[in-house]
């Protein structure tokens, strides 16, 4: 019965969401779709990432296709400055966003986004492109697809979580490793660095992590695209929460726009919360130093009373999203 009422659901937000149908006198709105990775579904990276972060291309490609049929798909920055100075927006228009980074983006999105000509803006974490950097979720999949999850107990924060929650027998399990990083985003990003190293975690791996993020030539070549901005993701994609100290704001929030500034002079002025996190002082200081900011917060835009610097979003992922069905459920706002 559950999953009845749940298909029903599905199916009537697919066909009577807002994305569908124009209503006169509503406030224009704006859909900020929201992704992270475009990965074949039998990439190891695939195996090894949060199933909320990932579209297969055939997904993308999908998407893509169904977005330009509800939406007049429009580039972030130029949407924002038409609502700064008054002018025309479109009812229903949307923006494709890209958070991180990730090499794949170049490798997977890049010709799919180039084949249906559509604008994209891309969120980058201005310290860590190119270089080997690894974010601490995927360190933890590489260790927990490794079978070392009773080495990793060995440190008190890793021995805290999984105490709280009961191992299937295959640790594998993307699912079950989903949980555990959710888990763990109660400590700073700084004590999960911090406890991997004491553990030596690069010991405890069974196979060579693959490649993280894009070089500054492989953004620089999307952006030759002519269809590719590039926007402050902060310097290293620390959450900008109530653990952080006003040091750490101004280089993540003000050094980071200066950084990007010298490798892409033509970059945006649009920001990106790491993970949706900000406290009170992070929101100021980033509507400070940024025309507008996007959030992690689900829902759609409304020009009149969104705040700039708190753009809601419409993350996308496979589970939710493969089909067009799926997809139109998500794109209401309503699933």
């Amino acid at each position: 019965m559950k999953q009845l009422v749940k298909q029903c659901a599905i199916s009537a937000a697919n066909q009577f969401g807002p994305h569908r149908f124009a209503i006169p006198g509503r406030p224009a709105q704006l859909w900020i779709m929201m992704y992270h990775r475009i990965l074949p579904s039998n990439d190891l990276r695939y195996r090894l990432e949060e199933p909320g972060m990932i579209v297969t291309p055939e997904t993308f490609s999908m998407h893509l296709r169904e977005i330009k049929r509800y939406f007049d798909v429009i580039d972030l920055e130029e949407w924002i400055n038409l609502r700064a100075t008054g002018q025309h927006l479109p009812e229903r228009a949307c923006a494709i966003t890209f958070d991180d980074g990730w090499h794949d983006n170049y490798e997977f999105a890049l010709p799919i986004i180039k084949q249906a000509n559509v604008p994209v803006t891309l969120f980058a974490v201005v310290d860590k492109m190119g270089t080997n950097f690894q974010f601490w979720p995927n360190l933890i999949s590489a260790l927990l697809v490794s079978n070392a999850s009773k080495a990793m107990q060995e440190h008190p924060i890793f021995a805290k979580i999984f105490s709280e929650i009961t191992p299937p027998p295959n640790t594998n399990d993307r699912e079950y490793i989903a949980a555990v990083i959710k888990l763990l985003k109660q400590f700073s990003d700084i004590e999960i660095f911090n406890a991997l190293e004491k553990i030596n975690w690069q010991k405890y791996l069974t196979f060579d992590l693959p490649r993280g993020l894009m070089n500054w030539d492989e953004i620089q070549t999307m952006i030759s695209s002519g269809l590719v901005k590039i926007g402050s993701h902060t310097c290293n994609h620390i959450r900008l929460d109530a653990d952080i100290s006003n040091t750490e704001l101004c280089h993540e929030i003000e050094t980071s726009k200066q950084l990007l500034k010298e490798k892409i002079p033509d970059a945006i002025d649009i920001f990106c919360f790491p993970n949706g996190d900000y406290n009170p002082l992070a929101l100021n200081l980033v509507a400070k130093t940024y025309n507008a900011a996007v959030t992690t917060r689900r829902g759609i835009v409304n020009a009149l009373t969104t705040p700039t610097h708190q753009l809601c979003r419409i993350g996308l992922h496979e589970n939710m999203s493969h089909t067009p069905r799926l997809l139109g459920a998500r794109l209401s706002g309503w699933i």
